[in-house]
């Protein structure tokens, strides 16, 4: 009997969970028939006493009056913020298309199964460049697992080529590295290392890595070839570094920028930078950032609307790359 009533107990709930919703609430009758169809018999009475049980547990059961009925009030993760993870899963490169449907349809669990139909229609994913390295999440546990015990990895570095005609994904490098931080960055998720022949950190692709191997060795300490010290300041370093190139070196850079890309600056700055000068067409403004080709490419792509006033090694730089696009241009 004891057992039957558990199993009731148990039943119960689960239909709740899964079968009710604001939207969809179940009342008495219809749960008394739904515990039947899974041979539990049942009474009205009984359905109150249960589910004022299940709330004195701290369920939150809740009682509608149009229509009448029970349902399953708040949950660990409300529809919007489920929409928003399921679009974050879909939109991200790396997350190969098997693993991407797998994630969603754990997701959908989390809510009833009316809702999770809303979740259906926004599981395609035709069309969105996905990664094909569906060991992709073993390397990052294994990544985690080296950083957190401070150890050394192995890997396999894999990159594109072309091979009569087609494109084809071979292995480019194997490396011994020191890692330090796992960074999503534009879509893609980026190990930031040391590789010991060189006194700065390196990026590598988690989607182009494979046959990852932690090693006994510990890492190289950070304060032999960084200004930190002991942890690794992920905010700070991913402040100076655009589209994960890693730069030789940092500085202050000044750009003057028209006030119609003030939006574009906080994008990428935040509001914390330092205004130096405005009037009502243009702004000053001051950063520290690495000096390196991701930054260069920033600055184009904002077609002139940013400027760049020191330090002279980036002026130049600059100047050399629109040069060098131009000969390109020119000689069509």
């Amino acid at each position: 009997m004891a057992g039957s009533q558990k199993q009731k107990f148990l039943a119960l709930l689960k239909i709740l969970y899964e079968q009710t919703d604001e939207n969809h609430p179940l009342s008495a009758p219809q749960l008394i028939e739904l515990l039947a169809e899974q041979g539990i018999s049942c009474e009205r009475k009984a359905i109150y006493r249960d589910v004022e049980s299940l709330c004195s547990f701290g369920f939150d059961i809740m009682q509608s009056t149009c229509p009448p009925g029970y349902f399953w009030g708040s949950r660990l993760f409300e529809m919007p913020e489920l929409r928003m993870l399921v679009d974050t899963i879909k939109s991200s490169e790396f997350i190969t298309e098997k693993k991407t449907g797998e994630m969603i349809d754990k997701l959908k669990t989390l809510t009833s199964r009316y809702q999770a139909r809303e979740l259906d229609f926004l599981k395609d994913i035709a069309g969105r460049p996905k990664n094909r390295n569906e060991g992709i999440f073993y390397t990052i546990d294994s990544l985690h697992y080296a950083i957190q015990n401070k150890r050394k990895v192995h890997f396999s570095y894999y990159r594109h080529a072309i091979r009569n005609g087609r494109i084809v994904f071979q292995k480019a490098h194997e490396f011994v590295v020191s890692p330090y931080s796992l960074i999503w960055e534009d879509g893609k998720y980026y190990l930031v290392a040391n590789y010991g022949k060189y006194d700065d950190f390196s990026h590598y692709r988690l989607d182009r890595m494979k046959q990852v191997e932690v090693l006994l060795e510990p890492s190289r300490p950070l304060s032999q070839f960084s200004r930190y010290d002991e942890v690794f300041d992920e905010n700070d370093y991913i402040s100076g570094v655009f589209g994960m190139y890693a730069g030789s070196y940092e500085d202050f850079v000044y750009l003057r920028c028209s006030s119609d890309c003030l939006e574009h600056l906080i994008d990428r700055f935040g509001q914390d930078m330092i205004c130096e000068s405005y009037d009502n067409h243009y702004f000053t403004v001051r950063i520290k950032a690495a000096i390196n080709d991701g930054l260069v490419s920033w600055i184009l792509a904002q077609r002139g609307s940013v400027n760049v006033m020191y330090p002279p090694e980036l002026v130049d730089r600059v100047k050399s790359t629109l040069c060098g696009m131009l000969s390109q241009y020119d000689s069509i």
